[in-house]
């Protein structure tokens, strides 16, 4: 609504000037002629003023000193509403000013409020039959008296004229300001929720194409030594192989498709899937066991797929980066406030006192963003020959997290830990 407004500003001045004419030559009953040169030049400042502010200045100018040089009708002839304009110049000339001195539209109005004064009293006729015996042989103090008070009504009037123009304009900067944030506000939005959106992307991909990827070079591998002396090991690795693959290609599918995630559909992957994960892991050459304590409850589907991914994250990260003769243990631990997710592996000989040189990859800060989402939290230990993740998820939402589950203990983070 405020653009076509704007759009239609420029229009209001003319409107202005066409209005007061119409109004006064109503008023006082008037026709174009030799007296009426005093209130077009005026009419022609109105219109001008937003456009063209110094020239409607200069203009308005012109016409008072041209009037006190009698060379315009005198203010009986002009008429007296005529001045009604130059209130109206100075409105229309702070609004269109988009120079910095600022100072000169009230200057002009007290210069106006002057000459004004000066062309009352000069019109003896005038100012007879305004004032009549008031004046009349009663000295220079009160001519003055009566001069200044003149004065001071045209200037307040051009200066009230001004101060509404100043308002205006603070006003509409102010809106402009306001949508111009507002705009800002929607493109940071738009630009935050790609963001977000490119991020959970990849961490999927990351999730997804990592541990299939590293299951199958394991099982390639293996096939380059074993082909020969384990023939019959060939076809189980290349089974794994197949499988991991056509996992990977589904999700992927998927993802990229953008399947729904709402919670009606359901899971890409749950809970019981870590057995067949194990599996996997398994037949590569890292053994893993599974353990759970505790009664389960019902995790809606972003909750499955998230300890699914923190679990998968932790024991790709333990196959890739560990010692995998020794295997990996996984512990889940039900209470009604939450689940803690635990793995441990073992490091290779040297590994914890080493420390990595590799730059950290996207494995833990991905799984502490998705935990985050769900509204817990993972934390890594890097011990003397073990390597441990604790994810901690909440039975309720984000934001709902029960008074137990946060004071529930949490493990201390330990420099280095950046698979």
């Amino acid at each position: 609504m405020f653009k076509p407004l704007e759009s239609l500003r420029h229009l209001a001045a003319p409107a202005a000037a066409v209005l007061l004419m119409g109004t006064l030559f109503v008023l006082e009953e008037r026709r174009f002629d030799q007296n009426s040169a005093l209130l077009l030049a005026l009419l022609t400042a109105i219109a001008v003023a937003e456009l063209l502010p110094a020239a409607a200045l200069g203009l308005v100018f012109v016409a008072l000193l041209l009037q006190s040089f009698k060379l315009f009708p005198m203010v009986l002839l002009s008429g007296v509403l005529s001045y009604a304009a130059v209130p109206v110049v100075v409105f229309f000339v702070v609004i269109g000013s988009k120079s910095r001195n600022r100072w000169v539209a009230p200057v002009a109005a007290v210069v106006f409020a002057g000459i004004t004064t000066v062309n009352w009293f000069t019109d003896q006729t005038w100012i007879n039959f305004i004032f009549g015996n008031q004046l009349y042989g009663r000295g220079p103090l009160r001519t003055l008296t009566y001069a200044f008070l003149i004065f001071g009504a045209f200037a307040a009037l051009n200066l009230a004229a001004w101060a509404v123009g100043v308002a205006v304009n603070n006003v509409s900067r102010s809106r402009r300001a306001q949508l111009a944030a507002e705009a800002r506000y929607r493109e940071t939005a738009t630009e935050l929720a790609v963001e977000q959106e490119r991020n959970r992307i990849a961490r999927e991909l990351h999730d997804v194409l990592a541990h299939s990827l590293t299951v199958i070079v394991a099982q390639a591998d293996g096939i380059r030594f074993i082909h020969r002396a384990e023939p019959e090991a060939v076809e189980e690795a290349s089974t794994v192989i197949a499988e991991s693959a056509r996992a990977a290609l589904v999700e992927t599918r998927r993802l990229i498709e953008g399947f729904s995630t709402a919670l009606s559909d359901p899971p890409a992957h749950t809970v019981e899937d870590l057995a067949l994960l194990a599996d996997r892991l398994g037949s590569s050459g890292m053994p893993v066991t599974i353990e759970a304590t505790g009664e389960p409850w019902d995790l809606s589907a972003a909750q499955q797929l998230t300890v699914y991914r923190l679990a998968q994250e932790s024991l790709t990260n333990a196959f890739k980066h560990g010692d995998r003769s020794q295997g990996a243990h996984l512990h889940l631990t039900w209470t009604a406030a939450s689940l803690e997710l635990r793995s441990r592996s073992s490091l290779m000989t040297g590994q914890a006192a080493t420390p990595a040189t590799d730059p950290p990859g996207r494995g833990i800060a991905g799984m502490r963003a998705r935990a985050a989402a769900a509204g817990g939290w993972v934390e890594t230990v890097r011990g003397q020959e073990t390597f441990e993740v604790l994810a901690f998820l909440p039975s309720a939402g984000p934001g709902q997290l029960p008074c137990s589950a946060v004071d529930g203990p949490r493990l201390g983070s330990l420099e280095g830990a950046t698979r």
